[in-house]
């Protein structure tokens, strides 16, 4: 196996609240994965029946052992772990437990075909912070004001405090699909209440209550999922 620097893309999945990450490709953190069942990676890539399947998927892929196992350092915002090619989830997954290998294989399908709900949700959330910021920007030149970077970023940070609490940055590639869509949600309130001339302290306030009563009208979708 050989070391190469993290992927800049995650995509973060929970099983049975257990989070595992996954690239937008369908490799995955193989040690994530193991850990929830207190296993390591190492052993089952020992197994002499591991070795001949992947002798075999070499083959036909036409590629060598190397290509299809690989030590990702993490850096200083994700851990080290060992990660494996899409076409060794299932068997590896089934080596931990049959129920979580239908589920890894769904999650891997869903990212390689592109109909995976949270790329749909980062590109939704991402698509309302543009509207949320030219919104801020023609209400101020309405009032005959220049925006500055930090009015953006106060913007940005009021609806994270509505999600998260904290009025800071918040990662979105480490954020769940459920996260991801209140964060649009609250982003095309915040546009629609800047629309209405309700000014910084009044929008807080709503943005507050907003998020609470999202996450109460959604909780059941969200136990489900899970």
């Amino acid at each position: 196996m050989r070391n190469i620097t993290a992927p800049p893309t995650h995509v973060i999945r929970e099983y049975q609240g257990h989070p595992i990450t996954y690239r937008e490709d369908g490799w995955f953190n193989a040690t994530e994965a193991a850990a929830k069942f207190g296993r390591r990676p190492i052993d089952w890539i020992n197994l002499p029946s591991t070795d001949n399947y992947i002798g075999a998927l070499c083959r036909q892929l036409r590629s060598e052992k190397i290509s299809l196992l690989k030590v990702i350092r993490g850096g200083r915002n994700h851990a080290d772990g060992t990660w494996l090619h899409p076409k060794l989830a299932v068997p590896f997954a089934r080596w931990l437990d049959d129920d979580f290998a239908v589920w890894c294989d769904f999650q891997i399908d869903a990212l390689i075909r592109g109909g995976d709900d949270w790329t749909r949700q980062r590109h939704s959330a991402a698509a309302s912070y543009k509207v949320m910021t030219q919104m801020l920007h023609d209400v101020r030149l309405l009032d005959g004001k220049e925006c500055q970077v930090h009015h953006y970023t106060n913007e940005a940070r009021l609806v994270n405090w509505a999600l998260a609490g904290k009025f800071s940055g918040l990662d979105r590639d480490q954020m769940t699909r459920d996260e991801l869509d209140l964060l649009a949600h609250l982003e095309i309130r915040n546009t629609i209440m800047m629309a209405q001339g309700n000014d910084y302290a009044k929008r807080k306030g709503l943005l507050h209550t907003e998020a609470a009563t999202w996450w109460v009208a959604n909780q059941p979708k969200i136990t489900r999922a899970a």
